[in-house]
């Protein structure tokens, strides 16, 4: 993939021509400013599939077998936007599990990276095979989940792709007596006759009945040993629509450390914008993931109350040249409270608290008081009606710790409100709680185009720009 220090990025044809690296104000072509299908030269036929197993594409893309029957391309990410809520809910009261599985060192992997859409995964699928000999699946790349599952033949009311336990030789089931079982708590007793299952509820009031299982997963043409991972037997709810999922979170089960010998605890996306619909972007696993022009760290923190997820120092907000007025300890870690922010790649917009928010939000509005406003649109509430000539909208910088200034391209910041483009919405959002939340989350649709890497092994977090989309 092409890596430039300051690159022209092209997304739902909107069209930046001046460098986010030197310049606070972006010159827009508002008259191609459309949201519609697009067309490519990629095809979605099963053996491009198969080559690119390593892929990364967007769930709702037209090559994904999840996307939305009979919907417009609008209409799907539209859809995925209005599970955050849910999936906000489920993040802040979910259960965390325990537990770990070790393999041998190999080399790095590079996966293929595409886009998903249920309200408890993420929004980008890559293509994992299970068991021996390989089942290929589709399965959501995570990094706000932990335990990996897949829904295993029988299972009532899953999606149709189904892992076949019977037909694969490494197959094993957990029991209560497993170590894995145990850290998660799930037996009553402590008979190696009874099999560790138990059901899982969301915070959307979903659940899925699972057995806790190990297997051969396969990573690209890399066997992985002994995976433990969740088999689903059954569905009820919006889990029912859900691919197979792989949590990348910091769970002791999580594929991160289950593969930790493995890929050292690193791996890195990049995430392609929604204007391509097939498999363009990349998973990299390994120390390659390192390997990046431009990068950029911040230190990755821990909060004991969320001790699985992705905390970053986000310190300070600017739009423009102004620097955002936001009250001291808004966005400071607190492990009494949660509060703090995290990065995800299953949250689609990204949410800052209440007193941040608002602030820039301001700021936002003041400095394109010459347009005229139109309705809100949910989750959004500043939103304008497409003026007739170009302009300049302000970029919006986000301010890590330890100096990493993030400047978002514009096609990050605006969210067009409907098909045609005639509305243009500022694309961040309250938490859906609002003043009574205090987690805050950079979400996948301000990572567009952008090589995030996760470096838990030194306990940092890069970002560089790179064009994702092929």
């Amino acid at each position: 993939m092409a890596k430039r220090l300051c690159s022209v990025l092209v997304s739902f044809l909107l069209l930046v021509s001046v460098c986010a690296e030197n310049s606070k104000v972006a010159r827009v072509n508002l008259a191609s400013f459309t949201w519609k299908d697009t067309e490519d030269n990629k095809n979605c036929s099963a053996e491009e599939l198969e080559t690119s197993s390593l892929s990364v594409m967007h769930i709702q893309g037209k090559c994904s077998p999840f996307r939305l029957p009979k919907s417009s391309w609008w209409k799907a990410i539209s859809e995925s936007i209005k599970g955050d809520n849910q999936r906000y809910r489920a993040m802040v009261k979910g259960e965390w599990s325990s537990g770990k599985s070790m393999v041998n060192p190999q080399e790095d992997t590079d996966l293929p990276l595409a886009s998903g859409h249920a309200i408890n995964t993420g929004n980008y699928i890559i293509k994992l095979g299970f068991g021996t000999p390989v089942q290929s699946f589709y399965t959501v790349l995570d990094t706000g989940s932990y335990i990996a599952w897949i829904p295993c033949n029988p299972c009532s009311g899953c999606s149709s792709e189904q892992f076949e336990p019977s037909k694969s030789s490494t197959y094993k089931y957990l029991t209560c007596t497993s170590q894995q079982c145990q850290s998660l708590g799930v037996c009553e007793n402590n008979d190696k006759n009874v099999n560790c299952s138990r059901t899982q509820g969301y915070g959307d009031k979903s659940e899925v009945d699972e057995l806790m299982s190990s297997e051969t997963l396969t990573v690209g043409s890399q066997p992985v040993e002994d995976f433990v991972f969740r088999c689903a037997s059954a569905a009820r709810g919006l889990t029912q629509s859900t691919p197979s999922l792989v949590g990348f979170g910091k769970d002791p089960l999580s594929f991160v450390s289950q593969t930790a010998t493995l890929y050292d605890s690193t791996f890195s996306y990049c995430l392609p914008s929604l204007s391509s619909s097939a498999f363009t972007g990349y998973l990299t696993l390994g120390k390659g993931a390192l390997s990046v022009q431009g990068l950029k760290f911040t230190p990755l923190l821990s909060n004991a109350v969320n001790p699985y997820f992705y905390y970053v120092g986000l310190n300070g907000i600017s739009v423009g040249e102004e620097l955002v007025s936001i009250p001291p300890g808004t966005l400071s870690l607190d492990e009494s409270t949660g509060r703090g922010s995290i990065i995800d790649s299953g949250t689609v917009i990204t949410r800052l608290v209440e007193p941040a928010y608002n602030a820039m939000r301001d700021s936002f509005r003041r400095q394109l008081s010459n347009l005229t406003m139109a309705s809100s649109t949910e989750p959004f509430d500043t939103c304008y009606n497409k003026p007739s000539s170009e302009l300049g909208f302000p970029h919006i910088t986000l301010h890590f710790d330890d100096g990493l200034d993030l400047i978002l391209p514009v096609e990050s910041t605006l969210y067009p409100a409907d098909e045609e483009g005639s509305v243009l919405c500022l694309a961040f959002a309250l938490p859906p709680g609002g003043v009574d939340d205090v987690l805050s989350i950079f979400g996948n649709y301000q990572q567009q185009n952008l090589r995030i890497v996760h470096h838990i092994a030194g306990s940092r977090l890069g970002i560089a720009s790179e064009n994702c989309d092929g």
